[in-house]
């Protein structure tokens, strides 16, 4: 199965422009079999008196209301978070392996500094993966002891995967590569994601499988019209 690590719904993300059936839609008719759920979540958010555990609360509907629309349409979804660091020049941390319950005892992860992030992950048997490092002629990396995982990612307006660079970078500190779309309906649905054995049940298991495999088998596509590459990357060289 092809699962794109990244991706949005219209229901939380403001900067996503369409809700959960027509991003499930989009996705299936390019052949991806189904997504994680990697919604915003950040304090801009609040807003006309919700609290923070109001909005936590709104967050996880969200993921089931999308979990709901893919089960109608045969489309998986799996649950995980892209928390906005605040205290890390806004930068973008994507969790996987936790339940949508962390996100209620959690409400407001995005006042942690990645190190209480990342120990409140871990100690919640999740992981973390940093989100398009390079997107647009940035070069923010965060520390990668603290995390798990660095993502190369095929949205198409933001200079292509830099799958080169990061592939090297996440062989060099031991970092699981992750690859996402972050689709927003702000341009073409790109064909992308991870390639994966057909049966597990959520994005900690995703996660999982690629910490231990020794090849991951990547879909990347860099711009509007293609080219669509299928890459493995190769923990070991040689």
């Amino acid at each position: 199965m092809l699962i794109d690590m990244h991706a949005h719904t219209s229901g939380i993300s403001w900067c996503c422009r369409a809700p959960a059936p027509k991003i499930l839609e989009d996705a299936k008719k390019v052949g991806i079999d189904g997504i994680i759920l990697t919604n915003h979540f950040l304090d801009t958010y609040l807003r006309d008196g919700m609290t923070p555990a109001d909005l936590a609360q709104k967050y996880v509907n969200e993921y089931y209301y999308t979990r709901q629309c893919g089960e109608e349409m045969g489309m998986k979804v799996f649950f995980g978070v892209e928390v906005t660091m605040q205290r890390h020049a806004d930068e973008h941390v994507l969790v996987y392996g936790v339940d949508p319950d962390f996100v209620l005892q959690n409400p407001e992860l995005y006042h942690m500094t990645l190190r209480e992030l990342s120990d409140t992950v871990h100690a919640a048997g999740g992981y973390l993966a940093q989100a398009h490092p390079l997107r647009s002629g940035r070069n923010v990396l965060m520390d990668p002891a603290l995390l798990d995982g660095v993502e190369v990612n095929s949205h198409q307006l933001y200079d292509g995967p830099q799958y080169e660079v990061l592939s090297a970078y996440a062989r060099t500190h031991g970092l699981t590569l992750t690859s996402g779309g972050d689709y927003h309906a702000d341009a073409s649905r790109p064909l992308c994601g991870v390639h994966l054995p057909d049966g597990l049940a959520d994005s900690g298991e995703i996660f999982r499988y690629l910490q231990t495999a020794a090849e991951i088998d990547l879909q990347l596509q860099e711009d509007h019209d293609g080219p669509r590459s299928r890459v493995v990357f190769r923990k070991e060289e040689g």
